[in-house]
């Protein structure tokens, strides 16, 4: 269960825009909040997907792992980010590790949980499932950015090297 100051915070963040109190209320009798140490993993890639974190407070990374073992951190999560959102509407395996790089609190919520909204009130929960699906594009669409730049900055290097 989550305090009145986290749900207060959370009712403050896009991905539960528009939801009526109520059901935020009823979000955090369900939802769990999470207490961690630096270096705690919370998702592994390839594992089973059943949950999304809200972060809280504090940091966490998320890895890729190349299949020699080396470790890219894609992104650096902080408070009001979440994570494993996509696993609620693609309901695949994690795409990638999850570890706290601090002190960190995140509050979990399971399909349980968005589940139970569902009952409640479908159409808080058709608004949830677009807000989280709005975060996924706004990733997207920052992801399209960044690949965009590296193809472009790759062409000038190869274009600088090339002999005249």
């Amino acid at each position: 269960m989550l305090s009145k100051e986290d749900l207060q915070y959370l009712q403050g963040l896009s991905i539960f825009a528009g939801l009526r109190s109520e059901i935020v209320d009823t979000l955090g009798e369900h939802t769990t909040r999470v207490d961690l140490d630096p270096g705690t993993v919370l998702f592994r890639e390839g594992e089973p997907a059943k949950e999304m974190l809200v972060v809280l407070k504090g940091r966490l990374a998320v890895i890729k792992r190349a299949e020699d073992g080396r470790e890219a951190c894609i992104a650096n999560l902080g408070p009001g980010d979440v994570a494993g959102e996509m696993s609620l509407i693609d309901i695949q395996p994690r795409s990638a590790e999850v570890r706290a790089t601090e002190p960190t609190s995140v509050a979990v919520l399971t399909h349980a949980d968005i589940a139970t909204i569902y009952r409640e009130d479908a159409q808080s929960y058709t608004l949830l499932v677009l807000n989280i699906a709005r975060e996924i594009s706004l990733r997207l669409r920052r992801l399209d950015g960044l690949l965009a730049q590296i193809i472009f900055d790759i062409g000038q290097a190869t274009h600088r090297n090339e002999p005249r």
